[in-house]
């Protein structure tokens, strides 16, 4: 039977929160993501996410409904693949900009994970054969999703309340962790923690990287990385506002510590330009923020060729869709240093998925199984979280 590509219909979710989370841009007591659903004439169906941030990508969930019509559904029209292969071709293609030129990647990414998903299924193919596609011959066979372990993320709370969460993840044999700064509790939040994982960090049984989410100006970052060198940090992620691109060079000409960019990393001449110019050590690879599962796969890329480090980050709020692809980037790629997917609901009071991908003891993240992303969606849930009506963009 045909697999013309008939519709794309698009739902504006919010899923609360079991507790809130904070960092310097956000206190969230839920998450607000887009689902699209892409459906095949011979009734396939397909998945992806969107996850909009105004402070990452400027995108809002509007403006991720707006523009899977408007800016990406004209390549898609008439759209029915002879091979999986085929249909990478015109994923790649999908456009990162609208006609404003503004950033669309979380529309960009919705769309792509729902077509993967979709056809996936429908070819029986496995997403591994997509690096082999893109010419990617390191990556492939063995990734890094069997020997990594979810690190513990802490958001920028009062520290009696990140003493607990903090103890749970250490009785959990969480042993990587990562501390929200940039608000008013950071030397609280610095005390508590060196206190708590300061013997294990010089050990070497324990690792810290810390993220201030763009608050600081040029001054604080430099202070504050001799402070956190003191400590044994392993990596300082955006400490300076993504705008805020005159003072990279200085920053990393005299931070004392690693630095990892995620904000400032949203496409892959941002990639390019900050490995070329050696102004960070780490890349933070995100698959909503970076526009879908191959720009993440040739974010990793650009790393590897220039000799840094990567991790696969996490919007906050992910449901098992996005979850899902990030397993799918970690089976492809190798030499993750991080990653902090999988929270589930360890984060949200119920997800998206029939099956269970919340990791599990020491931050094990279980492998999957299947064609297209490996996740099965439960109806009942996208209508119970469901914002307004879904709207549908007819393809076919």
């Amino acid at each position: 039977m045909s697999n013309r590509l008939l519709e794309i219909k698009l739902y504006h979710l919010k899923l609360p929160f079991r507790q809130s989370f904070a960092h310097a841009q956000k206190r969230r007591e839920s998450t607000e993501t887009v689902v699209g659903a892409a459906l095949l004439a011979d009734g396939t169906v397909g998945y992806g996410e969107g996850l909009p941030r105004r402070y990452v990508t400027g995108e809002t969930a509007a403006s991720v409904m707006y523009n899977v019509g408007d800016a990406l559904a004209g390549p898609l029209r008439g759209l029915e693949p002879k091979s999986f292969c085929e249909l990478l071709e015109v994923v790649d293609a999908l456009p990162f900009r609208n006609e404003q030129g503004d950033v669309i990647n979380a529309a960009r990414c919705c769309v792509e994970l729902a077509l993967l998903d979709a056809y996936g299924r429908y070819f029986g193919s496995d997403l591994s054969s997509i690096v082999q596609w893109m010419g990617y011959g390191g990556f492939g066979g063995v990734g890094s999703l069997e020997g990594i372990r979810v690190s513990g993320v802490l958001g920028a709370s009062r520290a009696a309340k990140t003493d607990k969460l903090l103890r749970a993840m250490r009785w959990y044999g969480l042993r990587d962790f990562k501390l929200k700064l940039g608000t008013q509790y950071d030397e609280e939040l610095l005390g508590l923690v060196e206190r708590r994982l300061g013997r294990g960090m010089r050990r070497e049984r324990l690792t810290l990287r810390v993220d201030a989410n763009g608050a600081w100006d040029i001054d604080t970052a430099v202070g504050m990385s001799e402070r956190l060198a003191g400590m044994g940090v392993c990596s300082l992620e955006q400490p300076l506002a993504a705008e805020d691109g005159g003072h990279l060079q200085a920053l990393a000409d005299l931070s004392e510590v690693p630095l990892m960019a995620d904000e400032s990393l949203l496409t892959y001449e941002d990639g390019e330009y900050l490995a070329e110019h050696d102004l960070v050590d780490y890349f933070n690879i995100r698959v909503s923020k970076n526009g879908g599962l191959l720009p993440a796969i040739r974010l990793a890329e650009i790393a590897t060729r220039y000799d840094k480090g990567y991790q696969l980050g996490a919007m906050v709020g992910e449901t098992a869709i996005l979850t899902t692809a990030g397993m799918q980037f970690l089976r492809m790629v190798p030499r993750v240093v991080f990653t902090e997917i999988g929270y589930s609901t360890f984060l949200l009071e119920e997800d998206l998925g029939v099956s269970r991908v919340r990791f599990g003891y020491r931050g094990r993240l279980r492998p999957l199984a299947g064609p297209g992303l490996g996740v099965s969606v439960r109806q009942d849930r996208l209508g119970r979280f469901l914002l307004g009506s879904p709207r549908t963009i007819e393809l076919g």
